[in-house]
């Protein structure tokens, strides 16, 4: 496997007006937790999240704003919700997201920007100290990008709890060639009444992955840092020009939650009964 640095094409905007700031102690305060259930019974990667298991999921019943965004009328509007389970060899995450349109074109393959088009994602750490995350990426027709961020340093941030400039330009090391050897996705479209009401995707992600630097190959009880996206690209009023709706689980600035390691949510992963 050839690993390689490139410029990944998530954007994060307005930086001018961010503190630089320096390496930060502690943890941010008021990030979200989900304790979550070890799974009965896999799920059958499909798209559709009708299978059994998933009526013991942990549930997100909805995605915030960016930090500062003040569009949380539009995102009632198209809701969210997140489903998660885990067992040994996954982790399990579905997404059902309800909207009159979905933009898509369909063309983007496995590895594209999928993010320039409507797409949820998934961002994991391990061990929770920063150091090393990954992102997947899924289109609603369930082709995936997948990404590994590597920090050669101590992480440093700015009070809004993302990456400084500096350090990135300095210690972050983007993986585009990574393959998550094992990462199954898969993408359904969802209907009420006879009408195309949205989408829906599920994810099956490998635990090797995830935990390997916890020296583990399988998940177990634990703690693991995650953030849950979704982007919808929706025509303006006015002008017809598409503008990006930010919506997350653990709010980050607009657009930043690739350089955002601090401000993920925790993941308690729960014993079955």
């Amino acid at each position: 496997m050839r690993l390689g640095i490139t410029i990944f094409g998530c954007f994060c905007f307005g930086l001018g007006a961010l503190a630089a700031g320096g390496a930060t102690a502690g943890k941010p305060l008021g990030v979200p937790e989900l304790d979550v259930p070890q799974a009965a019974a896999a799920p059958v990667i499909d798209g559709r999240l009708d299978d059994l298991c998933w009526r013991g999921a942990a549930v997100i019943p909805g995605l915030k704003p960016a930090r500062g965004e003040d569009t949380q009328g539009k995102i009632a509007r198209i809701p969210t919700t997140v489903r998660v389970l885990w067992d040994a060899e996954f982790l399990y995450v579905g997404f059902e997201c309800v909207d009159a349109e979905v933009y898509t074109s369909g063309s983007l393959r496995h590895d594209a920007d999928l993010y320039k088009e409507d797409v949820c994602e998934v961002f994991l750490d391990g061990k929770g100290d920063g150091r090393q995350q990954v992102e997947i990426q899924v289109a609603p027709s369930g082709v995936n990008t997948d990404v590994l961020y590597v920090y050669s340093g101590e992480p440093e941030h700015t009070p809004e709890w993302r990456l400084t400039p500096k350090f990135v330009e300095r210690e972050r090391w983007l993986l585009r060639e990574w393959e998550m050897a094992g990462l199954r996705t898969a993408g359904a479209r969802l209907q009420r009444e006879g009408k195309a009401a949205g989408w829906s995707v599920e994810l099956a992600i490998p635990a090797a992955a995830v935990v390997k630097r916890l020296g583990l190959k399988q998940f177990e009880p634990l703690e693991i840092r995650a953030n849950f996206m979704r982007y919808d690209w929706q025509p303006d009023p006015a002008t017809g020009e598409r503008r990006i709706l930010h919506m997350n689980w653990a709010p980050v600035l607009f657009g930043c939650p690739h350089i955002s390691p601090a401000a993920m949510g925790r993941l308690r992963l729960r014993p079955g009964r």
